[in-house]
């Protein structure tokens, strides 16, 4: 029975140990993780941050300028939503047409290229957009509205056209240079006008994620392996000792039995006492511990009444002179 609970006591204690070992090594790798998840994440959204400012500046440049003309071509027509500008349309001396291409057409052409060459995604766009197909999606234009309340960026991850992109998008505030094509849609100087919203691939990084989530996986997945092992190997040892220890206690038991049922067949009286002594050591009294039977029927005084007690308790007249004599 006491084996059985040994063994119910060591398997209680590794189920404890592996329960606590496993949590631990789960917090450490998800730990681990999650840091490797918003390092990435925040290097995508500087590279966004970074692609939003070039597109600020070219755009704040060619606002300054009033535009630029380029050549017309069959990619580059004239731009139908500026027809209302006297000089949309120009001949050159030689005879060439150039037609004017304002910030946000630049912009849209740019992002288009981008999109082919890079897989990035840009867009200009505004709630209210000259052109119909600048109109935004519905993320960004729970962006403008957000703008429109106060805050200053929007970022997070969203699908296009099926698959993931880390999207950030900044508010375009209206200059002076941006009345020139927007005056007649009622904007002032300082009105948010609409935004640029940058959006890079997912994913590369979704990948490299994958990559570092399996080194996660064995890398800790080892540590738990090792440190279960371990513990079975000291539970292991525990075992071979609580075994010794109760095998060793049951040899005692017997042996104790043994010697009750010598002590108590006996036919000589016999009784175990503890000596007392004084202050200097020296024997005094004795106590007595266990008598046997033969003792009770040849002393007639029985175990009852005289165990816990002294000699000279049960005994007042005994004279114990020899043996206090002895040490």
């Amino acid at each position: 029975m006491k084996k059985e609970r040994v063994k119910m006591r060591i398997f209680l204690y590794f189920i404890l140990w592996s329960l606590f070992w496993s949590f631990l090594i789960v917090i450490l790798a998800v730990v681990n993780y999650r840091e490797v998840y918003n390092s990435s994440l925040q290097i995508v959204k500087s590279s966004a941050i970074d692609g939003y400012n070039k597109d600020l500046v070219y755009r704040r440049w060619a606002t300054v300028h009033g535009g630029v003309y380029v050549p017309v071509t069959d990619n580059t027509p004239p731009n139908p939503w500026l027809s209302n500008l006297p000089e949309r349309d120009i001949t050159t001396p030689s005879g060439k047409k150039l037609t004017l291409v304002n910030p946000a057409y630049m912009t849209r052409q740019v992002h288009e290229l981008g999109a082919q060459q890079f897989g990035l995604r840009g867009h200009i766009t505004s709630i209210k957009p000259l052109r119909p197909s600048n109109a935004p999606d519905d993320w960004e234009k729970r962006a403008l509205l957000a703008f429109e309340q106060g805050v200053s960026e929007s970022a997070s991850l969203d699908m296009i056209q099926g698959k993931e992109y880390f999207r950030f998008m900044k508010p375009m505030i209206t200059e002076q240079g941006c009345l020139k094509c927007h005056r007649q849609q009622g904007y002032k100087i300082g009105d948010i006008r609409g935004g640029i919203s940058v959006s890079v691939p997912w994913e590369p990084v979704s990948k490299q994620l994958n990559v570092h989530l399996l080194f996660i996986f064995f890398t800790y997945g080892g540590i738990w392996i090792i440190g279960m092992a371990g513990a079975g190997f000291i539970m292991k040892k525990i075992h071979d000792h609580e075994k010794k220890q109760a095998k060793m206690e049951d040899t005692l038991r017997k042996s104790e039995q043994k010697y009750r049922s010598l002590f108590n067949n006996l036919d000589q009286g016999m009784a175990l006492h503890d000596i007392i002594h004084n202050k200097s050591g020296e024997a005094i009294d004795y106590r007595f511990v266990e008598a046997n039977k033969s003792f009770e029927e040849i002393t007639g005084l029985k175990q009852a009444d005289i165990i816990g007690k002294t000699v000279l308790e049960v005994m007042p007249r005994t004279e114990l002179t020899n043996f206090c004599a002895n040490k």
